[in-house]
């Protein structure tokens, strides 16, 4: 996996002084490079990005998300294509027409089992939703959500387990369909409540049958979600800078 470098950024949201945020920036980074083991990716960014929206991949594919003022990424999207070394399909152009679509912020797939999910909004153009499934060989699922958040905020696979929050799909056809769709792959589901995701449950990313996450994110689950996760081995690895600028694991990991 690519490790974002993010000890330059810089955050209003910590309300900590400059020297201060950038120590504790260096401290949350080296937790992540030592213990994760990560291949570090340098960027002339000073502002945070998301990987998450930038791109969506396979083992052997890549796609570049259509998002606003992509041209201030392509230093970073060259940096990042030349070390994942994939086939590469290009979204960007849409963003021409102001038409978007973040990547795997949007889109959430379990590619065993060729399913894609994404909750549209003002912000999701599902006609690239259904372009992106077309070339990545998935079957689309989709459904409606706040527009305050984003697909990743409510749901996310590990292995064979979906993570979601049933309660935000308000079709009750919708969502029949959707537990039947993953009771015929049989992908386990793990139900959160609405309360967990306004709080960052899904503040984890999940690699190799581990699940990585955050002591505070692990406390948001109750002692029966996590039973259902024994099957996946929990990393716990502390970030409290990033968390407390709202930067999530998946804007810096890919």
């Amino acid at each position: 996996m690519l490790l974002l470098n993010f000890k330059n950024w810089s955050f209003s949201k910590t309300q900590l002084l400059p020297n201060a945020q950038k120590a504790m920036l260096k401290k949350d980074f080296d937790t992540l490079q030592t213990t994760l083991n990560l291949d570090v990716i340098e960027t002339l960014i000073e502002q945070p990005v998301s990987l998450s929206k930038l791109f969506f991949e396979n083992k052997t594919t890549i796609g570049v998300s259509s998002i606003k003022n992509i041209a201030s990424y392509y230093q970073l999207i060259d940096t990042i294509l030349e070390k994942k070394n994939k086939e590469v399909i290009d979204y960007t152009e849409a963003s021409q027409e102001e038409i978007y679509f973040s990547g795997a912020e949007n889109l959430n797939a379990h590619l065993n089992s060729e399913i894609a999910i994404c909750g549209i909004n003002k912000h999701t153009d599902e006609s690239l939703f259904e372009e992106y499934c077309e070339d990545f060989e998935l079957t689309p699922f989709s459904f409606e959500i706040p527009d305050n958040l984003s697909t990743r905020d409510i749901c996310v696979f590990t292995n064979n387990t979906l993570l979601i929050c049933l309660d935000l799909i308000k079709d009750k056809k919708v969502k029949k369909n959707l537990i039947k769709l993953l009771h015929q792959n049989n992908i386990q589901i793990i139900n959160l409540q609405q309360n967990q995701i306004s709080t960052g449950i899904l503040n984890l990313i999940y690699s190799d049958n581990t699940i990585i996450m955050s002591q505070t994110t692990k406390e948001l689950f109750h002692n029966t979600q996590l039973s259902q996760l024994n099957k996946h081995t929990i990393k716990i690895i502390n970030c409290p800078t990033l968390e407390l600028a709202q930067i999530k694991l998946r804007d810096i990991i890919l």
